[in-house]
């Protein structure tokens, strides 16, 4: 959040005030004292944050003999805003208030100040000196800041060391009561309520007025539909919502509150001051989560405690989460009120049905409905979605006989392709391969029938049976890319040899060129990436060496990787500068290497780039990558390496660092672990925790994660 409220002005219109003696002063409300050298002149304002807040700043000023101020600046959000991330706001608070005092941002300097993280700020200009500091307590930031004539430097000095934070006022806490989610539950202050259509959730916070802690129960309503196989599966789900979102959890525990199974959770996002505490648990159709953010020297406080230990279930529980729900489900999509079946057909797409269900969900795929012509989302295709989830025999010869009836609507062909592509088997595959015969394909559908065509989970013998008696549909434009895409997997794990694709080189290589034509002409391409790589499997004409030379300095760097790496196969030279660049560059280096590597051409890896450092660095940035979305600016480096004996055998770890210029902070990581005798890249313990780099301590570091691994198994 951007603190553009501070009243900065005031710093130059009180020049002229007389000079008195130093002042002790101390806010109980503010929960702090410090000397000024005059008494204190006290002033509030409100004003609106960027983001809609209403934020409430209180101003301490006194003047200084000679020109300048002295100042003391906290603020009071309102309920259920709490600061999450220190170092986002901290560093826009600083930046703000130095940049509108016209000083030098770069300056200011992280410091913690009574254990709470905050920035400091020094400049001497001319005959004028500043000192500043930005405090983040919890939830309320404090501005300790002089500008003071640099011939009283050493008041300057007085004024700042003399401030200190004082304990907060207590909070008076009450009893509240909301009969319609069937809970009461002690808050500080009178509880608001925060309604998030996006999240579908509503959260009543209570503020602590005195620190600005918040305290708030979400509520999340759950369908009459839905179901969960037990209490444990329904808590996995609830505690997963909350640990997904944060870089590490501290603690969860299985815990009883009111009668009713529950979780408890601490987590922090290191770059954070704070700890999260949650509780959450489900009653009937409602769930509930207490949270809060708070230091860990806090987090389980008396204050916290009352809270989570205050809550309390009021009358009975509906339904129930546990009880099976497709009986209700079947009825109710059949319905003709579209009120019914609507929510019904929503949630149908993600209810867990099985084999019990199978002859009920055909019964209903024979009845007519008025949506049945819809494009999207009719019931039936949705009832066929149920069908490809459960992946049953028996629906392998309803489908056969149901097809032609659906030739009102291809997206119903369509659906119940799907489904005998999920079962797999020969006899669904066969059905599959000449229901194929007799759907229009959906134009404009190319992706969508790689579903159908890449049936990967199934045994090797088996797709290639799928493919031998699909292939003769090649001409059709919508299978094209699913076929090409089967045809490069089943080459690869030598299911296929390319003599089997023979009959089609003419065809594969006309679409090789009509697709390196369009993409070289606006980037946009459908089969090229798999039509590059079947080429590499047998000698290739002049024609198409040169498109391939003219693909590899194409926009897309991956693209490009994959046209050396043929070139390469067919013991063609590329441009050795254009190889090099791949080789060079963070984003193509890994993958490359590993193109290579696939088809036994290490050799042909830049020798300055095949070394294990820089694969390391290559791999450490391709994780960031698929991390964070400014990850593209980080810089990466090895900050220390060492072999280790791990799981029984010599491994050599790498110790990464990455400074993220957004943050001006530089973090940790942990790269590896490889083999010693030979290149490797994916290191199965890849990772970023951000961890702040101290400049020492890595072999510390890399061991205590390490351990930590052994812990959790």
């Amino acid at each position: 959040m951007r603190f553009n409220l501070l009243v900065l002005f005031v710093l130059l219109s009180q020049y002229g005030w007389a000079q008195k003696s130093w002042k002790t002063f101390t806010s109980e409300k503010g929960a702090f004292s410090a000397e000024f050298p005059a008494d204190p002149q006290v002033t509030s304002v409100n004003r609106p944050s960027p983001e809609g807040y209403n934020v409430k700043i209180n101003l301490h000023m006194a003047s200084v003999e000679g020109g300048g101020a002295a100042y003391v600046i906290y603020n009071e959000f309102p309920s259920g805003y709490t600061i999450q991330d220190d170092s986002v706001y901290l560093r826009e608070v600083a930046n703000e208030t130095v940049a509108r005092m016209n000083l030098d941002t770069s300056n200011i300097q992280q410091i913690t100040f009574d254990g709470f993280p905050g920035r400091k700020f020094y400049s001497k200009i001319k005959d004028v000196v500043t000192d500043m500091r930005v405090i983040l307590r919890t939830n309320r930031t404090y501005i300790i800041a002089g500008v003071f004539p640099n011939k009283r430097k050493d008041d300057l000095t007085r004024f700042m060391s003399a401030f200190k934070f004082t304990p907060y006022k207590k909070a008076e806490w009450t009893r509240h009561q909301f009969t319609e989610y069937s809970f009461s539950a002690d808050f500080p202050g009178e509880p608001t309520l925060d309604e998030s259509e996006e999240l579908g959730l509503k959260v009543y916070s209570g503020n602590d007025a005195n620190s600005g802690n918040n305290y708030a129960v979400s509520i999340e309503e759950y369908s009459k539909y839905d179901q969960y196989e037990s209490d444990s599966a329904l808590l996995a789900v609830r505690a997963q919502a909350y640990i997904s979102g944060y870089d590490s959890l501290i603690q969860e525990k299985d815990v009883v509150i009111d009668g009713q199974p529950a979780k408890e959770l601490i987590l922090y996002q290191s770059k954070s001051h704070t700890q999260m505490r949650v509780l959450t648990f489900a009653r009937g159709l409602i769930g509930y989560a207490l949270f809060t953010f708070l230091p860990p020297s806090q987090i389980h406080g008396a204050e916290a405690n009352r809270f989570f230990e205050s809550f309390k279930f009021i009358g009975k529980p509906t339904s129930n989460l546990l009880s099976d729900k497709s009986a209700l489900l079947l009825k109710d999509i059949a319905s003709k009120d579209t009120a019914i079946w609507k929510p019904a057909a929503a949630a149908f797409r993600d209810y867990a049905f099985k084999e019990k269900d199978v002859e009920a969900i055909h019964n209903l795929i024979k009845q007519s409905f008025s949506d049945d012509r819809e494009p999207e989302g009719s019931r039936k295709t949705i009832m066929f979605e149920a069908l490809e989830n459960i992946a049953s025999e028996k629906s392998v010869t309803f489908i056969e006989k149901i097809f032609p009836t659906l030739s009102i609507n291809p997206s119903l062909e369509f659906a119940a392709l799907k489904a005998l592509s999920e079962i797999g088997t020969k006899p669904s595959l066969a059905a599959l391969a000449k229901l194929l015969a007799k759907h229009k394909p959906i134009a404009g559908g190319e992706w969508d029938y790689t579903f159908i065509f890449t049936p990967y989970r199934i045994d090797s013998a088996s797709q290639k049976f799928f493919f031998q008696n699909t292939i003769k549909y090649l001409p059709a434009k919508e299978y094209k890319v699913g076929l090409y895409m089967l045809a490069e997997h089943l080459l690869e794990n030598k299911t296929l040899s390319i003599a089997e694709l023979s009959a089609h080189k003419k065809l594969i290589v006309q679409d090789f060129q009509a697709d390196s034509e369009v993409y070289l002409r606006d980037s946009t391409y459908q089969s090229l990436y798999y039509l590059i790589e079947i080429l590499g499997y047998e000698p290739q004409a002049p024609a198409e060496i040169a498109t391939l030379k003219k693909l590899t300095y194409s926009f897309d760097e991956y693209l490009s990787a994959t046209a050396v790496t043929t070139l390469f196969r067919l013991q063609q030279t590329p441009d050795a500068a254009r190889v090099t660049e791949l080789a060079r560059n963070l984003t193509t280096r890994v993958s490359f290497f590993s193109d290579l590597h696939e088809y036994s051409l290490e050799q042909k890896f830049p020798k300055p780039y095949a070394n294990q450092d820089s694969l390391a660095i290559g791999e450490f940035y391709d994780y960031l990558v698929g991390e964070y979305d400014d990850a593209g600016d980080f810089h990466v480096e090895i900050a220390y390496k060492t072999e280790l004996v791990y799981e029984g055998a010599k491994k050599k770890f790498y110790v990464m660092r990455f400074h993220d210029p957004y943050e001006d902070a530089t973090y940790l990581g942990i790269c590896g672990p490889y083999t010693t005798d030979k290149l490797m890249v994916w290191g199965g313990l890849t990772n970023s925790d951000f961890a702040k780099d101290t400049g020492k301590a890595y072999k510390v570091y890399l061991d205590n994660y390490l351990k930590s691994l052994e812990e959790v198994e």
